[in-house]
């Protein structure tokens, strides 16, 4: 009911595919749907420390050092950034596999060097796992794990082979059911280079903690405090494993290389800028954590710390004191609990108008970058939409974010949602081909006939929409969403005539002349079946790749579409 038919579950959702396990699992254990959503996210929250702890214990990390690496896995989870913007965001999954993926390669290092069933089974257990969380955990496990068995391959016996390959093949057959149903509809995916395109001087940026391209950094403060401390002890690790011949250096040094080349070089070119280069950062940043955990535990087993000469303590206590309070910043950031309220100190207000030329001073306002109920007003305008749909048109909804609520919360058929979409369907959505909406009357006539579009839903000013009164008439406003009924000829028949009824993987038609083609206004998929004794066939669509649903003559009166998958 999305996209004027959009196939959920065949690719875009293919980094989800454990939540969506996970939520299912649950809820047949009588869990209620939306609790049993929801503890995923907790589930992400919680396992972050635990894992750490494992995987480096698994790379020979002592215990404090392991509790060190934990700590320090936690602080960026919270405070830096990334990690956090992913999580609240709603990249809970790809956040989870940012820190998961070091379990499997911690097996992977150990199982390589020392053998054991068991662990092999773990390696394919959080292979599969991970995978199923989110797809692109391969990117972060394979350079790293095929440097590990390259190293270790000519030492082990044919067991250990035999494991390795049992472990793959473990991680294959977990993931097939979804990996076929995503290659058989990979024609549909489009160009996906629009968010995270960074390039080398990002790497500045970053370090300084500066904003830059709110599509590649985001809109909330750059806060990376954490993430140079997780970087910096990470790097001196690899200096200190390289000058001890640790076996430990190759497997980290190859996978942070690689995720600081994408992060950081990864938009200068087209291949990969389809995986959004910089969210590779939050992958590096984990690859620091141990290493940086594993160096404090190297001074402190070396008594290197002992052997610092006075002065130079003064000159670290100096550092310290000018890094400190950086790092509580970025605590506070994440806290505003702990930043004091400023008054509005409205005597003031008039000198800084004069001063600074500003027309109004607002008063000092703590974010808080939680996990949160839905924005504000879409209750009220999912309850309307439910009062007033009748399934007879399609709803436009101008901002994403309400878009894919009235998706799921309503049984309205929506245009909108995430505007970036990377699949053909998107280009039935107008603020994706003309965001501006800069289409002549006739043109914008013939797009509303075309989806069928009979309610439109504006949440930011659009004039050149908005002021066309003789195509739109103002029905409901909810501060700040404005509800238009278009004033346009409705109909889900391009050609022939009768009643639709669309619902979940089912279009009902009804009351149709058995002698005249059909053709809906919905998307063609290549498993619909036309039922009973009628086909489907596809009706190309100009500005759509994707087409509209042909059923040939002759025809039942009376027939069914249907998914047959």
């Amino acid at each position: 009911q999305l996209l004027a038919g959009y196939p959920n579950g065949t690719i875009f959702d293919a980094d989800n595919k454990g939540w969506e396990l996970w939520t299912f699992a649950l809820w047949k254990m009588g869990v209620p749907r939306g609790l049993a959503f929801n503890l995923f996210i907790v589930l992400a929250h919680l396992m972050v420390p635990w894992t750490v702890m494992a995987a480096a214990r698994q790379f020979r990390l002592g215990w404090w050092a392991s509790l060190g690496a934990a700590v320090l896995a936690m602080a960026c989870w919270y405070f830096d950034i990334f990690p956090h913007r992913c999580w609240w965001i709603g990249m809970v999954a790809y956040g989870m596999a940012g820190y998961l993926f070091l379990l499997p390669m911690a097996l992977m290092y150990r199982y390589v060097a020392d053998g054991g069933w068991w662990r092999a089974a773990l390696l394919g257990a959080t292979m599969a796992a991970g995978h199923l969380v989110h797809p692109y955990i391969f990117m972060m496990l394979v350079a790293p794990m095929l440097t590990i068995y390259a190293r270790g391959a000519r030492k082990m016996p044919w067991q250990r082979h035999l494991g390795v390959v049992a472990a793959v093949a473990v991680t294959l057959a977990a993931n097939a059911y979804w990996l076929v149903v995503a290659i058989r509809f990979w024609h549909y995916i489009l160009d996906s280079g629009y968010f995270g395109q960074s390039t080398l001087s990002y790497l500045v940026t970053d370090y300084f903690g500066m904003m830059r391209d709110i599509d590649i950094t985001g809109y909330v403060a750059n806060r990376t405090g954490f993430r140079i401390l997780a970087l910096g002890g990470g790097v001196a690790a690899l200096v200190v494993w390289y000058k001890e011949r640790d076996d430990r250096f190759m497997p980290f040094a190859v996978g942070l290389g690689l995720m600081l080349a994408l992060t950081y070089l990864g938009g200068y070119t087209w291949v990969t800028r389809q995986v959004q280069p910089y969210r590779h950062v939050l992958p590096a940043i984990y690859l620091g954590v141990i290493p940086a955990a594993a160096f404090v535990e190297h001074l402190h087993r070396s008594g290197t710390l002992a052997r610092i000469p006075r002065m130079a303590w003064g000159l670290i206590v100096v550092v310290a004191l000018v890094a400190l309070p950086h790092l509580v910043r970025d605590v506070a950031y994440f806290i505003p609990e702990l930043v004091p309220d400023m008054p509005e100190a409205a005597h003031l207000r008039p000198t800084i108008e004069e001063k600074l030329g500003i027309t109004a001073v607002a008063p000092f306002r703590k974010a808080e970058l939680r996990r949160g109920a839905p924005h504000a007003g879409f209750k009220e305008i999912a309850d309307w939409v439910d009062l007033n749909d009748d399934g007879q048109g399609r709803f436009l909804v101008q901002w994403g974010f309400l878009g894919e609520h009235l998706a799921w919360r309503t049984k309205a058929q929506i245009l909108g949602g995430f505007i970036k979409r990377n699949m053909s369907h998107a280009m039935a959505n107008l603020f994706r081909r003309d965001p501006d909406v800069t289409l002549s009357d006739a043109e914008l006539k013939e797009y509303l006939e075309t989806y069928a579009v009979k309610w439109i839903i504006v949440s930011h000013p659009k004039p050149m929409l908005e002021d066309r009164k003789h195509m739109l008439v103002g029905v409901f406003w909810f501060p700040p969403h404005r509800v238009y009924r278009t004033d346009v000829p409705i109909s889900f028949f391009e050609e022939g005539s009768g009643s639709v009824q669309a619902s979940l993987n089912r279009i009902e038609v009804t009351g149709t002349k058995p002698d005249e083609d059909l053709v809906l206004r919905y998307h063609y998929l290549e498993t619909l079946v036309c039922k009973p004794g009628c086909s489907v066939e596809r009706e190309p669509l100009e500005h759509d790749p994707v087409g509209f649903i042909r059923v040939p003559a002759p025809h039942p009166a009376d027939l069914v579409i249907e998914n047959g998958y």
